[in-house]
């Protein structure tokens, strides 16, 4: 199997970032070369697994992302709210615990249970906040 890279005619190696799909963060380089035909974006997500940092998100709790009211599919549209809470807070709320320990949740959801208040600001606050 050859391993080698067949060089963009234009863009050579046509590098673009990894994007992890739960937190939008980059997590890798992708040497796209001329597997893609034009210039690559800056920015892809090749898959829906979890970065490192994730992961170790998932150890502690249950990930919620924050969607818009409405949103429906794989990929909704994502309104910034990222939360981890406990199991066990979570099962108080919600019946069943998501296999990937990853959901989606619209905003007014997250208001019903308090995650956000009413102007969408969240009601939590960072640890080094005073």
């Amino acid at each position: 199997m050859n391993k080698s890279i067949k060089l963009h005619p234009k863009y050579g190696l046509n590098p673009s970032m990894n994007q992890c799909y739960v937190c939008g963060e980059a997590d890798s380089i992708l040497l796209l070369g001329r597997a893609y035909k034009e210039e690559a974006p800056r920015m892809v997500c090749i898959d829906k697994e979890p970065c490192d940092k994730c992961k170790e998100l998932t150890k502690q709790g249950i990930i919620i992302i924050g969607v818009r009211d409405g949103e429906k599919g794989e990929n909704p549209y994502r309104t910034g709210e990222f939360f981890v809470i406990k199991e066990s807070a979570f099962s108080k709320l919600f019946k069943d615990i998501p296999k990937n320990r990853i959901c989606f949740m619209e905003q007014k959801c997250m208001k019903q249970v308090g995650l956000i208040v009413k102007g969408g600001e969240s009601c939590l606050t960072d640890f080094g906040d005073k």
